[in-house]
C-alpha cells in the first residue's frame, strides 16, 4: 500500500528553533535523543561527554534518519554526508527547508504543545496549519503567584482556559498529570485543594500535587463544555523521569474516566503510553472518550515501528487513533515521524489484507483515518 500521498496531521509537536538551522552531524543526531548524560553534577545541565555524543550516532532512529534523508537528498547514506547537505539547504532559508520536508511527508497540520506567544519564531517556522494547546502547568503557576486562595486561583485559571479556547481558538489542553502527581492520583475535594493552597505557594511538593490534581478535575469538566480534549503525557518517553515510572501507565486513568462526571471528557493519551502500547489501545477500547496518539514512538522506535503499529491498532476503535511525532527543534523529527508512521502502517495493513483480516478498501480507509481524518474530526477541521 503506497501511502506517500496521504495527508498527515501531526497530533503532537513542539516549536522549531531557528538557531538549529545549522547542525554538525552529532548535534543532528542528538535531536533524536531523550535521556541523561554521563557527566557529574558539576557539568552544565544537559551536557554530554564526547563519548556519549558519539554514542548517539548509533541510535536506531538515527540510522533511519540517515537512510531517509540520503534518499531524499540523493546523497551517500552517511550521517556526515546528510548533515552537510542539510546545512547547505538550510543556509539560505530554514523556513523553506522545513516547508520542503513537510510537503514531502504530506504534513498539512500540526497540534503544537507550547506556551510561546503566537508570534514566536519557533511557531512561525512550522509550515501549514498550526493548532495550539493551552498549557495547564504554566497557567496554574501563573495563577499561584497572584492568587490569595484556591478559589481565586481556580477562577483565574478557568477564565484563562475559557478565553484561550473560545476567543483565541486553542484546540485543547496539555497536562502533565503523570509527572506531577501520577495518573492514578485521587481527585481531591474542594476542601482538600483549599487546604493545600498555602503550602503549595511555599513550594511544598505534596501540596502542589493536590492542587494540580484538583485543577485537572476542573479542567476535565470545563473541557466538556468547551468540547475540546485534554492531552495527557503517558508512558516514559519524552525526557528524564522524576517520579515512579509506573505513574505513567495509561491503565491508571481508569479511576478518573469511569467517574460519571468525567465520562464525556475527551482525553488524548500521548505517546500511546510507550512501552505500554497495549494498555493505551485497550483504554480506547474500554472508554469511548479516549483517543490515542502514537507520537514519539514514531520515529524514535523506528527499528520496531511495525510491531509498535501492530500493538497500537490491536484493540482500539480505529476511529480513535492518531499519529504524531513529538517533534521539536528541527523539522526532521516531524518529517521522519510521518515517514516512519506511513512505512509501519502500510506494512501492518498490507499484512492484514493478505491474511484475510481486512478488506483492501477498508485498509486504505483506515490509513487515511489514522494519518489525518481522525484528528480532523477531533478538532472539527473544515474540509
Amino acid at each position: 500500500m503506497d501511502l506517500t500521498q496521504f495527508p498527515v496531521i501531526d497530533n503532537h509537536c513542539h516549536p522549531l528553533i531557528p538557531g538549529k538551522a545549522q547542525l554538525d552531524p552529532l548535534s543532528l543526531a542528538r535531536e533524536f535523543y531523550h535521556g541523561l548524560g554521563d557527566l557529574d553534577d558539576s557539568s552544565p545541565k544537559g551536557a554530554l561527554s564526547a563519548a556519549r555524543m558519539a554514542d548517539l550516532a548509533s541510535l536506531g532512529v538515527v540510522h533511519t534518519l540517515v537512510r531517509q534523508l540520503a534518499s531524499l537528498f540523493d546523497c551517500t547514506p552517511d550521517l556526515a554526508a546528510v548533515a552537510i547537505e542539510r546545512n547547505r539547504r538550510t543556509a539560505d532559508d530554514f523556513g523553506a527547508y522545513a516547508e520542503m520536508l513537510y510537503a514531502n511527508a504530506g504534513i498539512v497540520g500540526t497540534v503544537v504543545d507550547s506556551d510561546l506567544p503566537d508570534e514566536a519564531p519557533g511557531l512561525e517556522l512550522i509550515p501549514r496549519q498550526v493548532m495550539r494547546l493551552f498549557q495547564m502547568g504554566p497557567a496554574i503557576d501563573a495563577q499561584l503567584g497572584e492568587a490569595n486562595s484556591y478559589e481565586d486561583l481556580l477562577a483565574g485559571y478557568l477564565d484563562a482556559l475559557d478565553q484561550a479556547v473560545r476567543v483565541d481558538g486553542y484546540v485543547g489542553v496539555k497536562s502533565h498529570l503523570a509527572e506531577v502527581a501520577g495518573l492514578g492520583v485521587p481527585a481531591p475535594s474542594l476542601p482538600e485543594a483549599a487546604a493545600a493552597f498555602d503550602a503549595a505557594k511555599r513550594d511544598d511538593v505534596t501540596a502542589y500535587q493536590t492542587l494540580y490534581a484538583a485543577v485537572f478535575a476542573a479542567t476535565l469538566s470545563l473541557c466538556q463544555e468547551l468540547d475540546v480534549p485534554v492531552h495527557l503525557h503517558t508512558g516514559i518517553t519524552g525526557g528524564t523521569w522524576k517520579g515512579p515510572i509506573g505513574n505513567a501507565d495509561p491503565f491508571l486513568l481508569a479511576s478518573w474516566l469511569s467517574r460519571p462526571e468525567f465520562r464525556s471528557s475527551q482525553v488524548v493519551l500521548l505517546h500511546a503510553g510507550y512501552p505500554w502500547i497495549e494498555q493505551a489501545s485497550m483504554m480506547a477500547h474500554a472508554f469511548p472518550q479516549v483517543w490515542v496518539d502514537i507520537s514519539w514512538i514514531m520515529p524514535w522506535t523506528s527499528l520496531r515501528a511495525i510491531e509498535c503499529m501492530r500493538a497500537f491498532l490491536a484493540a482500539a476503535p480505529l476511529s480513535r487513533l492518531m499519529i504524531g511525532s513529538g517533534g521539536h527543534g528541527t523539522p526532521e523529527v516531524a518529517w521522519l515521524g510521518a515517514i516512519v508512521a506511513k512505512i509501519a502502517l502500510s506494512n501492518v495493513l498490507d499484512d492484514a489484507v493478505a491474511a484475510g483480516l481486512m478488506a483492501d478498501a477498508a485498509a486504505r480507509r483506515v490509513a487515511a483515518m489514522v494519518l489525518h481524518d481522525n484528528a480532523a474530526q477531533l478538532y472539527a477541521l473544515e474540509e
